[in-house]
């Protein structure tokens, strides 16, 4: 009966220990921005750009705005970018009014400023390539290698993003983002 009992401690102890790593595929990952028709998150960026932290939303694909809630550049601080695609250009709202960009500028072209950023993740990643997969506690990290370096995007159990580090030559050093709970086809605001 004490083995018994052992064996039932034992099965309920692995079962219970299974459910704490709550692992996600990667296709599950891809499939939630997919069927993401809009969203709204928060999130801090450290990389070549600087330190900051943003406000972002988006209407996929033609609508994005961005406002910069904090950065080590503090006259950045408050700075709004929206992008309209039939406008074929971003506005920078600055204290000192309204800015144009075109979407070829450096600091525009190619960044999540243009593309939404959970898309231009999928985008620099690659659409064949297969991550190596670990489970870490309730997030799972996915590490891909890309042509000139790695890229490491960890998720949580619902499939959201939480936090992606890309190291590339392409990327003028290493790239962290930091994200905050991401609200799905919200449909936000993405004006100024």
């Amino acid at each position: 009966m004490k083995t018994l009992n052992r064996m039932f401690i034992a099965t309920a102890l692995v079962a219970t220990s299974v459910h704490a790593f709550a692992e996600v595929t990667w296709d599950a990952v891809k499939k939630k921005i997919a069927d993401g028709k809009s969203y709204s998150v928060e999130y801090k960026y450290d990389g070549p750009k600087g330190k900051q932290k943003i406000d972002y939303r988006t209407v996929v694909p033609d609508h994005i705005r961005s406002e910069l809630k904090e950065s080590d550049d503090q006259a950045k601080v408050g700075a709004v970018v929206v992008y309209d695609a039939s406008w074929k250009q971003v506005r920078v709202k600055t204290g000192g009014g309204i800015i144009p960009r075109n979407l070829d500028h450096a600091d525009v072209k190619d960044s999540a400023l243009i593309k939404p950023v959970f898309t231009l993740i999928l985008d620099q990643v690659g659409a064949g390539n297969k991550p190596t997969v670990t489970a870490e506690g309730e997030k799972t990290r996915f590490e891909f290698k890309t042509g000139s370096g790695r890229y490491t995007i960890w998720a949580r159990a619902n499939g959201d993003i939480s936090k992606t580090e890309r190291i590339d030559s392409s990327a003028k050093g290493k790239e962290v983002r930091d994200f905050g709970p991401v609200q799905w086809n919200n449909n936000p605001s993405t004006g100024f």
